[in-house]
């Protein structure tokens, strides 16, 4: 007779914010669970989190998050959106798992992470005078090729990622475009790079110079959901972005370039 192997579930980290019942709850962690525990026995820094935006303007209310760290593949992380509960810890899961066993077969997360998902959360609508930002991070930006901060984005589900170009010393940043690809931009001056495999392309001009009210004022005007510009104070790049519940969140290094 064949003994089946019990794959024992990881510790999944659960986190619901917004108007989202015990229930949803329940079934995201179950779901994640088992989704886990086939990315193989060392998973760790599993974790997923579901939030429900408010705004009837809004179309796929509930966003899910997921996240885990698999032996042998690093760090992988989902953001995607849905109408229900259970169709976003569906989805979110489903992708997360596909992407980590590419990275585990292939090594790489595929072109199809580079282009935008139909399942993309929304930005909830928000008053000019009810915009606030709400939260402010400072990170030590690793250092990094453009085609390894690139890697990175994917890998992590971002549409930027903020990093220390190794082959400029510059704070920079690269980002999706809209319809699909990768756009680099450097904070000061822009240089050719080398060859890649990736939809990267580089910007011929580098991160406008605005202090932060500027900055905010170009991010209304544009309606992009980013702003990448460097401090007229001390020359560091910095990220002002738009955050799916309408209000801002801003990103500035805390350690020196080199």
């Amino acid at each position: 007779m064949t003994r089946l192997r019990h794959r024992p579930a990881p510790d999944v980290r659960v986190e619901i914010r917004g108007e989202l019942s015990r229930e949803a709850a329940e079934y995201a962690r179950a779901q994640a669970r088992d989704v886990f525990a086939t990315l193989g026995p060392g998973t760790h820094a599993a974790r997923i989190r579901l939030t429900r935006l408010r705004g009837r303007a809004v179309s796929r209310p509930v966003v899910a998050q997921a996240s885990a760290e698999p032996d042998g593949v690093g760090p992988v992380r989902v953001q995607l959106a849905a109408a229900t509960a259970h169709e976003a810890v569906d989805v979110v899961l489903g992708t997360l798992a596909g992407r980590a066993a590419r990275l585990r077969e292939q090594g790489d997360i595929g072109l199809a992470a580079v282009y935008e998902s139909s399942y993309r959360p929304q930005y909830v609508p928000r008053p000019l005078a009810e915009r606030r930002i709400v939260r402010r991070k400072t990170v030590v930006p690793a250092r990094r090729t453009p085609d390894q901060a690139a890697r990175d984005l994917l890998a992590l589900d971002h549409g930027f990622h903020l990093f220390v170009d190794a082959l400029t010393g510059q704070d920079s940043l690269v980002h999706r475009r809209p319809g699909g690809g990768l756009r680099l931009v450097r904070a000061h001056s822009a240089a050719r790079l080398g060859g890649s495999d990736l939809p990267l392309t580089e910007s011929p001009h580098p991160a406008p110079r605005l202090d932060g009210s500027e900055a905010a004022r170009r991010l209304w005007l544009t309606c992009w959901p980013f702003v990448f510009h460097t401090d007229p104070d001390d020359g560091r790049g910095r990220v002002l972005y738009r955050r799916y519940d309408g209000h801002y969140g801003s990103i500035a290094p805390v350690a020196e370039a080199f």
